[in-house]
């Protein structure tokens, strides 16, 4: 399991990449929530894959819960995917 990272901006928004461990509706309002990847199961190589919005292939694992963590990092505030 990752951390979730949340970054406060100067204006005071929170910014995440969502997740149901966190009950962000008891922090305020919640914006601007947009799809940042897809985790797709892939049957011909037997692994599971993060995809990118356009289709790109960023990451693979056999173990479903690995790529999903590693979805999370990547795309956490700080992370090499992460675009705020």
């Amino acid at each position: 399991m990752v951390n979730t990272i949340l970054e406060v901006t100067e204006n005071g928004d929170l910014v995440c990449l969502y997740t149901d461990e966190v009950d962000l509706f008891a922090l305020g309002r919640v914006e601007g929530v947009r799809k940042a990847s897809n985790v797709e199961f892939n049957e011909a190589d037997q692994v599971w894959e993060v995809l990118s919005l356009d289709g790109e292939v960023l990451y693979t694992n056999p173990n479903r819960e690995k790529a999903i963590d590693w979805e999370i990092e990547a795309f956490s505030p700080g992370g090499e995917h992460y675009c705020h």
